[in-house]
Order: C-alpha cells, then sequence, then structure tokens
C-alpha cells in the first residue's frame, strides 16, 4: 500500500536579528522585509537560518506586529507538526498541573492556569475564577485548536479541581485585534457574575460584560508580599485603584483609613460593590474619590493628609479627556506630591506596567526624579510577575510588570 503523501512545511529565511534574539530564548519574530514574505495561509513555518532549519514557528498574519511565535528550536520539525495536538495537550498538563499541585488553591481561586510564552504555549492565557475559565487567545492562529484546548483544560480541570466542571464554564477571548469582552461556551449565557476570593477578600467579577473582567491577576502575587507593609499601615492610598483589589487587601488587614482615588466613576461603583461583599468590613474606614491621580493628590495635599503607604499603580498611557499621559513622565509631576503625602515613616510602591522600559531604566528614572526633586526616599525592594504568572529568560516582552518600593529616609 502506498504511503500517504505529507506535505513538508515551508521555509523561509528570518532575519539574522531575529535568529540572535530566538538563541537567546526570545519566542518572538515581527514584522520586517524577512517575515513579510510569509505566506498569510502558511499554519506553519520552519524559519531557517542560511538555509538551515533553526525553529518551528506558528504563525499569525493578522496581528499587527508579531508575525510568528517559536514553538520549538530543535527535533524534527515536519514531525512536530505532525504531533502538534499531542505536544500542545502535553503542555497544557504540565503548566496547569505545575500551579495545582503548588497549592495556589488554598489562598486564591484567581490564578493563571497557562501564562502564554513562559508555559511554552505562546498567545494562550488561561485563568481561573472560582469555578469559571477565561480563555485568551493573543493570536488567531489558536482558533483552529481552541475545541482541543478546551478539551484539555476540562480534562485536568475534572481531575485535579472540580470533576463536575463542564464546558459551559468555559470563556474565550481574543485579545489580539479587538477590544471585545469574552464569549460564554454556553450558547445560552452573555455574561455571568463571579464572585471569588483571594486571600480571604471577596471580589465581584463580570465575564462577558466588558473588555477587562474586573480584577488583575497578574497582581494577585504582589498583594500577598505587601502584607507587611499593609499590616503595619493606618492609612493607605491607593491610586488608579481600578475596582479596588489593593484598598479591599488593606481594609482586610485592618487599615482603618483607606482612600481609593479612579478617574472612572464605574470602577468606584464596582469597588464599593466590592466593599458590601465582605460583611465584616467597616464602610467609615474607606474613601473613594472619582478624579485624576494629579487631582486628587493636590487635594488631599491641601487637606493635610498622610499616609503611612502610598500605591500608584498607573496604566502605561491613558487618555485624560484631550490628554494623553504617560506614565513614567507622571512620575516627575506625581513623585513629589506622593512624597509630601507620607508619614515621616511612610513608603510608597510605584509601578510601572510596559515592557519597553526595563527594571534598570526605570529605577534610573525613578533615582532621577527623587535626586532632581530633593526627595528624602530611598529604594527598599522591588516587585515582579511571580507564582502563576512566571517569566522567561530573554524575553523582556513577557517581564511587563515593575515595581519599586520607596521608603522614607529621613
Amino acid at each position: 500500500m502506498r504511503e500517504r503523501y505529507q506535505p513538508q512545511i515551508k521555509s523561509y529565511e528570518i532575519h539574522p536579528i531575529s535568529i540572535k534574539q530566538i538563541q537567546k530564548g526570545h519566542p518572538w519574530v515581527t514584522m520586517d522585509k524577512f517575515s513579510e514574505k510569509f505566506h498569510p495561509k502558511e499554519r506553519f513555518i520552519i524559519a531557517s537560518n542560511r538555509k538551515k532549519p533553526f525553529a518551528l514557528l506558528i504563525h499569525d498574519p493578522t496581528h499587527k506586529d508579531v508575525r510568528a511565535r517559536v514553538w520549538a528550536t530543535s527535533g524534527d520539525f515536519n514531525r512536530q507538526t505532525k504531533n502538534f495536538k499531542n505536544d500542545l495537550g502535553n503542555r497544557i498538563q504540565t503548566a496547569m498541573k505545575k500551579r495545582l499541585d503548588a497549592g495556589i488553591l488554598k489562598e486564591r481561586n484567581n490564578f493563571y492556569l497557562i501564562f502564554g510564552e513562559a508555559d511554552h504555549i505562546p498567545g494562550v492565557f488561561v485563568q481561573w475564577l472560582n469555578g469559571e475559565v477565561l480563555i485568551q487567545f493573543y493570536m488567531n492562529f489558536w482558533n483552529f485548536y481552541k475545541d482541543y484546548i478546551v478539551q484539555q483544560l476540562i480534562k485536568v480541570i475534572n481531575d485535579k479541581v472540580d470533576p463536575d466542571f463542564y464546558i459551559e464554564n468555559c470563556w474565550l477571548q481574543s485579545r489580539s485585534l479587538t477590544k471585545d469582552p469574552a464569549l460564554s461556551m454556553d450558547p445560552n449565557c452573555s455574561f455571568r457574575s463571579v464572585e471569588i476570593t483571594e486571600f480571604g477578600v471577596k471580589y465581584k467579577v463580570l465575564l462577558g460584560k466588558h473588555y477587562d473582567h474586573g480584577i488583575y491577576t497578574d497582581m494577585s502575587s504582589v498583594r500577598s508580599r505587601l502584607k507587611e507593609e499593609l499590616t503595619n499601615s493606618k492609612s493607605v492610598l491607593n491610586l488608579y485603584s481600578y475596582t479596588g483589589a489593593f484598598s479591599l487587601y488593606a481594609l482586610s488587614l485592618g487599615v482603618e483609613d483607606v482612600v481609593s482615588v479612579d478617574l472612572s466613576s464605574k470602577y468606584i461603583d464596582w469597588l464599593e460593590e466590592n466593599i458590601k461583599l465582605n460583611k465584616d468590613f467597616n464602610p467609615d474606614h474607606h474613601k473613594s474619590m472619582v478624579t485624576d491621580t494629579d487631582s486628587a493628590l493636590k487635594q488631599l495635599k491641601k487637606e493635610k493628609k498622610k499616609f503611612d503607604f502610598i500605591i500608584s499603580d498607573p496604566p502605561s498611557s491613558s487618555t485624560d479627556k484631550n490628554k494623553r499621559t504617560n506614565s513614567l513622565n507622571d512620575y516627575k509631576m506625581n513623585l513629589p506630591l506622593i512624597d509630601n503625602l507620607l508619614t515621616p515613616a511612610g513608603s510608597t510602591l510605584v509601578f510601572l506596567n510596559t515592557h519597553k522600559v526595563s527594571m534598570k531604566k526605570f529605577e534610573e528614572r525613578i533615582l532621577q526624579i527623587i535626586e532632581e526633586k530633593k526627595l528624602k526616599l530611598k529604594v527598599a525592594k522591588k516587585f515582579y510577575l511571580s507564582e502563576d504568572c512566571p517569566t522567561k529568560k530573554g524575553f523582556h516582552e513577557g517581564n511587563y510588570l515593575k515595581g519599586i518600593l520607596l521608603k522614607k529616609d529621613d
């Protein structure tokens, strides 16, 4: 019997810089004069270095910046494409079991089961949200395998977490081209309100309603590492508070003076709902301010308010009416105001959420502002992604979250 013909995967030369980056661990091939030649119908591509097979890529011609992502850098690439589903299933199981075996569920039911490139499943992020699973695709390539991915997720969850978990509890969201909310795999459900718990604090998340569901899961491990600072604080100011995760954690640890600031009344209302979910919280211990951060800082200074701990977690860039701001540049104006609001032994945790600036450059800029403005602050600790959100060596884009704890240096 004649053996069935198997077409060979097409090979393309890639940019020398891409080759060097992949050798260092970087998993992306971006748009350039080499990658623009990739045929749009090719699902898999073999990247060549001087006509020698170098890496197996998964291709996404629709992404505006990232043209392809690395699947493998060794082995028989043609054979690997034939066994792609099995390899994908093994990677999914490895990523999920690593977290579930680590016992994260004991402290929170809000965490990542899969964290993209760091788990060798590029462009796929999966969150566990108290019985609901949110699957996010950052490349359209994965739409070809969504049913298989869901099948593998359910298999592990049934085995390790909940034997009664079904496909109706899965949500799919594309994060590559549009800003649409997640879609339920239950045809009779358009959105769902879910109550999650993180370190004993309850939060409401909404799936299917908005682009973001109401809590930044990648910050969960950071919150847990702030327990000592928050426990020792009598007053906390949470800037860019969103739906209030840091504020609620502070209230749960006994802080009796918490102020939350956000420009969005929608998010502040959501924060207030989260406070009501936690019956043992005293609402008199919290104050909300619907305004921009600059105005809030000036108003609090005018009121002669002081805080033991101030959290500043701005978006990398935002638009306030007709004004576009950049968080790194804004610290030149805001850090002196933050310093002025700190008690003599106070501290502030300043964040930067972008891969475009390294921790080294972020720290250098903060220290430059401290020197220029003659602020009495010193670097005490640094924060990165951790636990269920690992980082990958050589992949600076995946190491986007940076936090610097500054203490008063009187």
